[in-house]
């Protein structure tokens, strides 16, 4: 069993906040502090062999130091202070950033490193100001779905180098990973009242007419030029938007699995947005009504992100 899988761990509170303990931190002499324990056990043989106190004398001035060191390493990380806030949803393929903020407890906190099983460390050093410092780690590797990003490593060699003290931290905020968008296809779609299968843009280049605005409506729909002359804010409405809404269906994605239909739509999610359609999206054993606006692909990247998974 490994070492982690039994030590203490330090527990956030429900909105994500820790203070690092006495006793949740652990201290080991790093290969430096190996080497300068071995050459202060030489010098100290010198010394007693030739009965040379000088050489007494700065034996135990070197170990004094380190015995020091000891303190000192572990006082940089004990009463520090972290939030941990996770971080934005992004594509699978992408690296999953994960926001940490540290706080010092008004002092300074130098060369304290911070990282996760699946990302690089990432080094900092905390001033004796009341301000937190944020710092961003970067995950890699995580396929799509809700995921947790396991125990935070928060270590610290300061002052010199001898000894390295750490802790573990569960920092239990989930990160949600959208599919990797798959190539772009043209979906059948819903036919509308009429049979007509919907296509990309559907017209769009044929005004209709305005409405009032509705919350999710596209920055580029907006009339401008009305809500400049005081006449409210309303949205352009095309011939195409006026149509059946466009629906993405489980069973006109491409692909002979899975993944490549949970890809396929994620793609068609993604250029339905951007081309200003109304979407809906069927999945086996569910439907998102049609939508439009970044909540709306929000609802229907999460649902793809997490369908099929223990989540769902």
């Amino acid at each position: 069993m490994a070492f982690a899988d039994w030590a203490r761990v330090e527990q956030v509170s429900a909105a994500g906040q820790a203070e690092i303990g006495a006793r949740r931190i652990y201290i080991l002499p790093t290969r430096y502090g190996l080497m300068f324990g071995v050459l202060l056990f030489l010098m100290l043989l010198g010394a007693v062999n030739y009965v040379n106190n000088p050489g007494h004398l700065l034996t135990f001035l070197l170990a004094g130091l380190a015995a020091n060191a000891i303190y000192q390493t572990w006082r940089n990380l004990r009463g520090l202070r972290l939030v941990c806030h996770g971080g934005p949803p992004v594509f699978s393929g992408d690296p999953v950033p994960f926001v940490v903020e540290l706080d010092g407890a008004a002092r300074a906190r130098p060369a304290i490193q911070l990282m996760f099983d699946d990302s690089a460390p990432a080094l900092v050093d905390i001033d004796d100001g009341n301000r937190p410092q944020r710092v961003q780690l970067q995950l890699h590797g995580i396929p799509r779905g809700l995921h947790q990003p396991g125990r935070l490593v928060i270590s610290t060699c300061y002052p010199m180098g001898l000894l390295r003290a750490w802790c573990y931290v569960a920092c239990d905020r989930p990160l949600l990973v959208y599919p990797k968008p798959g190539a772009r296809w043209t979906p059948r779609g819903a036919a509308g009242d009429g049979g007509n299968d919907a296509e990309w843009g559907g017209g769009s280049d044929d005004f209709a007419g305005l409405r009032g605005y509705r919350p999710g409506d596209l920055p580029s729909q907006i009339d401008w030029k009305s809500y400049a002359r005081e006449r409210g804010l309303n949205t352009r409405v095309f011939s195409g938007q006026a149509a059946t809404p466009l629906w993405l269906d489980w069973v006109d994605a491409p692909g002979n699995d899975v993944e490549l239909r949970v890809s396929a739509l994620t793609r068609a999610v993604l250029d339905a947005e951007s081309a200003g359609r109304h979407y809906g999206l069927k999945t086996p054993g569910s439907t998102i009504a049609p939508g439009l606006g970044p909540a709306h692909r929000h609802q229907c990247l999460r649902h793809l992100a997490l369908y099929g998974t223990s989540d769902a």
